[in-house]
């Protein structure tokens, strides 16, 4: 991990008198402002929700999972641990996030810390198709905006998840025939992942939604804060912001990109 963060972490304290992911946006955000974390569009506008929807979005994929308390859930790709906090917190599931930065995994540690949930949440930095961990260890596994568009991480997943255990994930599909060819369409992410030996319980394309909840909440975001994010950032970094945001919502409203979300069940 690199030093510099560790001892900027080392002084981070929760003001008890305010909102938690409050504290932890701006905490994030000081990070983002002194080369410490990524500093893209997305990263700084999502803060610890790293994915389009925000806490919206996680609610409504824990819902349709039906993820409860008695479940042990793994969250792939899980950045600083905004989504595996929320679960937990919401749902008093456990949670162990997995990332292949080891800067990302010792932040979310710390924050997870300072929120007093390190017996609910834990952090392993690995890759998603290299886990450490026993074969059927969780229930759930869990992917937002994530996932390789080859699938090959499912593999793993169905080594780690329990029979009858339930994975669910989003990320980029092919929606027309100007779409990026490397991506797949939502029917063939379906036979792909049957051929895996998942049952889908649904395919549904989201970007519509991600586009309200997403894009066009993110503009609105750096339109109302204009002027921190410039201070923050800087003019350059504000200017490339707006240009990014323009170009991804036309791309999106043009049908040539979208997300997909599925649900599926181990055989």
């Amino acid at each position: 991990m690199n030093s510099k963060l560790s001892a900027v972490m080392d002084g981070w304290r929760f003001d008890p008198g305010t909102d938690k992911r409050m504290q932890i946006a701006a905490l994030l955000e000081s990070l983002q402002a002194a080369g410490l974390l990524r500093a893209t569009t997305n990263a700084v506008l999502l803060g610890e929700q790293y994915h389009l929807g925000g806490v919206e979005d996680t609610q409504r994929m824990a819902e349709a999972l039906g993820i409860t308390a008695a479940d042990r859930v793994l969250d792939l790709a899980c950045y600083v641990g905004g989504p595996a906090r929320q679960l937990a917190r919401e749902y008093g599931c456990q949670v162990v996030g997995v990332d292949i930065s080891e800067d990302h995994i010792a932040i979310a540690d710390k924050l997870t810390e300072l929120c007093g949930m390190s017996d609910r949440v834990q952090s392993i930095c690995c890759s998603a198709d290299a886990v450490p961990m026993p074969e059927e260890s969780f229930i759930v596994a869990w992917s937002q905006g994530s996932f390789p568009s080859d699938l090959s991480w499912l593999t793993e997943i169905r080594r780690l998840l329990a029979p009858g255990g339930r994975v669910g994930f989003t990320g980029l599909i092919r929606r027309s025939d100007l779409s990026d060819r490397s991506l797949h369409s939502l029917d063939e992410i379906r036979a792909m992942i049957g051929e895996l030996g998942f049952r889908v319980i649904s395919a549904e394309d989201i970007s519509n939604m991600d586009l309200e909840l997403g894009w066009y909440r993110s503009k609105q975001k750096l339109r109302e804060k204009e002027a921190h994010y410039r201070c923050l950032m800087g003019e350059a970094w504000v200017r490339k912001a707006y240009a990014e945001l323009d170009a991804d919502t036309e791309s999106w409203r043009s049908g040539r990109e979208g997300n997909g979300r599925v649900l599926a069940v181990k055989e």
